[in-house]
Formats: C-alpha cells, structure tokens, sequence
C-alpha cells in the first residue's frame, strides 16, 4: 500500500516536471517568465535563478542562466554550480522528454566542467545528443534496466565566440510501477 502511494506521487512529480518543462518551451514567450517563476519550485536547486528553457527539438534542448547579481559567486562570475545544476536538468528534462512513458532516476553521475572564459554575462546551455547514441541508451536500457549515457552540453556566453563544456555522464536507472 505504501509502495503504491510512493509510485503514483513520483509519477505526479514526473508529470509537474513535464509540466514545468513543457511551460518553458511551448508557452507564449510572454508568459514564460512567470510561468518559469512560478513553477521553480519544482526544481529548488534553481529556485530564483531565472533558469529557463528555451528551446526543445528531437534530439537537443536550449537553456538560459542571466547573469545577475544573485547568481554571481565572490568573483562577479555565474557561479559554477548553477551551471552544472542547470545541465543536470537539461539532461533529466531531455530524457523525460525520450522517455515520456517510463519512470527513471539517476542512479549515479560524474561531471565535468571545462570553463575557461569569464562567466560575467549571460549563459546559454545547450544539450546535443546523436540519435545513434540514444538508439545505443535504449537498447540497454530495455536488455538490463539501467544504462550510461554521455551529454555533452556547450555554454555560450553572451558576446563570446569561444564556449565552454560540461560533460555529464550519468546511469539512469528504469523503475517499474505496480500497477
């Protein structure tokens, strides 16, 4: 009984985040901020950050971070840990988006940043997967219940030509529901 109650609020929870991700991208530009305001608490690690989606296509998802006062750190640089925040969730909402029917975590994650410019200005986060990638992910996610993907995300600051990485590599773990 308790284990049901369990599952049908993850799979609440997973629908708001849809929900959340849908508002940011599909949503009349107008609306997007206060829906992206309103609907933060759904991810507290960005709540206030004026973290948003952009942009959502088959196989990449567009972010943007402001560079703002409350989001610099001691050296008037987007904080680096808003960073990897912002690219854990571009990575969870691309996977929520693949794997809309299926319920799923992150069961273990290793990231690395390559940051070499200064992040004084505004931050784009884009997620590119390769669809031969994906077909891989799902083919072993469907043999063993679980499998390791690598996302590659580019930040782009605002005015710069060069960008900076973040290399996510995560196993996501497949949960199945009692029905």
């Amino acid at each position: 009984m308790n284990f049901s109650i369990k599952a049908a609020a993850q799979v609440t929870n997973e629908k708001l985040k849809e929900l959340k991700t849908w508002a940011q991208v599909k949503s009349p530009k107008t609306l997007q901020p206060a829906l992206s305001y309103a609907l933060d608490w759904l991810a507290p690690e960005l709540l206030g950050t004026g973290f948003r989606m952009v942009e959502l296509a088959d196989y990449s998802i567009k972010a943007f971070v402001p560079a703002r006062q409350t989001n610099f750190d001691f050296q008037k640089e987007v904080h680096q840990g808003l960073a990897l925040n912002a690219g854990l969730e571009l990575a969870r909402c691309f996977l929520q988006k693949q794997m809309s029917e299926s319920v799923f975590q992150v069961s273990t994650s290793q990231v690395q940043l390559n940051k070499k410019q200064k992040w004084n200005q505004d931050l784009e986060l884009v997620l590119h997967a390769e669809p031969s990638d994906m077909d891989e992910f799902f083919i072993d996610l469907q043999k063993n219940k679980k499998a390791d993907i690598t996302f590659q995300v580019t930040v782009h600051i605002q005015g710069q030509p060069k960008t900076d990485s973040l290399k996510l590599n995560l196993q996501i773990k497949k949960i199945e529901l009692i029905a």
